[in-house]
């Protein structure tokens, strides 16, 4: 049966039914108006009083949504680095002086020239050394011909013995002699090292193959050997030496690799490793001493000079890290970390899934993902409260993903 007709057809029937309730009932229109009235203010009142509820329901609900930054989860290297300031010096510095008291006579290199090992760096005026090793060898030979002329005296004295021409009283003098002789040459002997090794240390020599670095003392000056006449640097490697916080200390070792900078070449890099940390702090500074030794193959580094230097703490390759603060620990063995599901109907919401995940190397604020986070995920790195699984956010990227796109 055609709907139409149907639909019509209710409308005759309710239309008669209305004309003969009026005619029967003549307050029957009246109280239909009423009733129709009613029932359209009634729909109207419904009808906004949902939409509002909703409204608002929906209002609320997008306030209590905690806002979180998020981090593409990405497979990136690290490096943990400690800044250093400190100056540059010579491996083995050392201060030059003389043995003996004299007067300086000359010095055979200037400031700033290689000197080889055992070479002559300068010398004292020798003329009064000299003339004591002179005496000094007069007085050894003349002990030496005294010691042979007794020596033949003896065997002389001796013979006649034999022959009985010579008592044994002038046998015994002649003995004796000889011991008072032999006594007399050592120590003329003695005299004359002595005198020898004085006109030797009139020279000052070069300990190794270096630099001279300063000379401190000019020719003419009468000096003592409590004078430093020049600074010399021996050709073994440069250091740098920095002082650092007794709260750092414990950040470095032996060995760790350093880049080095100096003012006076600007943008080259020197390479480094740290040598030695002094196991003592100073009392007034709270600082230890770190030795770094430098490659200078190429001798532009001097001693003095200022240097900034950077130490390499710990160096990783390809890894996935999150801060320390976004994992959650539920044992020793359990941990979880934030993961946003983003909600594409929706730009800049998206709801928590608390991922399990497998830790790696703890580092000082972040920690190493083995498994559990793929790359690209929205790891959660800051929030503005407690987290639960499904839970509805807002999230905002870190600027770093943002510049990277």
């Amino acid at each position: 049966m055609n709907l139409k007709f149907l639909y019509y057809k209710m409308i005759e029937n309710i239309l008669y039914r209305y004309n003969q309730l009026s005619q029967k009932y003549p307050k029957f229109k009246k109280y239909c108006l009423y009733t129709l009235l009613v029932l359209i203010v009634l729909a109207i009142g419904l009808t906004v009083y949902f939409l509002r509820f909703a409204k608002n329901k929906v209002v609320e609900e997008k306030q209590d949504m905690i806002t979180v930054k998020v981090k593409k989860a990405a497979i990136e290297d690290y490096r943990d680095t400690y800044t250093v300031m400190g100056t540059i010096k010579g491996a083995v510095e050392n201060e030059m002086r003389f043995e003996l008291d004299g007067q300086l006579a000359s010095f055979n290199y200037k400031e700033g020239d290689m000197i080889e090992k055992g070479k002559v760096i300068c010398s004292l005026d020798p003329k009064d050394a000299m003339t004591k090793a002179e005496y000094a060898k007069s007085k050894y030979r003349s002990e030496v011909s005294a010691y042979n002329s007794s020596m033949e005296r003896y065997n002389v004295y001796e013979e006649l013995f034999r022959m009985k021409a010579l008592s044994e009283s002038k046998l015994y003098e002649a003995k004796y002699e000889i011991e008072s002789a032999r006594s007399k040459v050592k120590a003329a002997l003695s005299e004359l090292e002595l005198s020898q090794s004085n006109l030797a240390k009139t020279n000052l020599i070069a300990p190794a193959d270096g630099i001279l670095a300063q000379i401190i003392i000019k020719p003419g000056d009468y000096i003592t050997p409590q004078d430093v006449v020049a600074n010399f640097i021996s050709d073994k490697g440069m250091n740098f030496e920095v002082d650092i916080p007794e709260k750092d200390v414990h950040k470095l070792a032996v060995g760790q690799v350093v880049t080095i900078n100096c003012d006076s070449y600007h943008g080259k890099e020197f390479i480094g490793t740290v040598a030695e940390i002094a196991p003592t702090v100073k009392e007034r500074t709270r600082t230890s001493t770190i030795k770094i030794n430098v490659d200078n193959n190429e001798g532009l580094l001097r001693s003095g000079m200022f240097g900034r230097g950077v130490i390499l703490l710990k160096e990783l390759k390809n890894v996935m890290l999150v801060p320390n603060d976004s994992i959650v620990s539920l044992n020793e063995n359990a941990f979880l970390v934030p993961v946003v599901s983003p909600d594409f109907r929706t730009p800049g919401e998206g709801t928590v899934m608390m991922r399990p995940c497998q830790l790696g190397e703890k580092l000082l604020d972040k920690t190493v993902i083995s498994n559990g986070i793929n790359i690209g995920e929205l790891v959660v790195i800051e929030t503005q409260g407690q987290l639960s699984d499904g839970m509805k956010v807002k999230f905002l990227e870190s600027i770093e993903d943002t510049v990277a796109k």
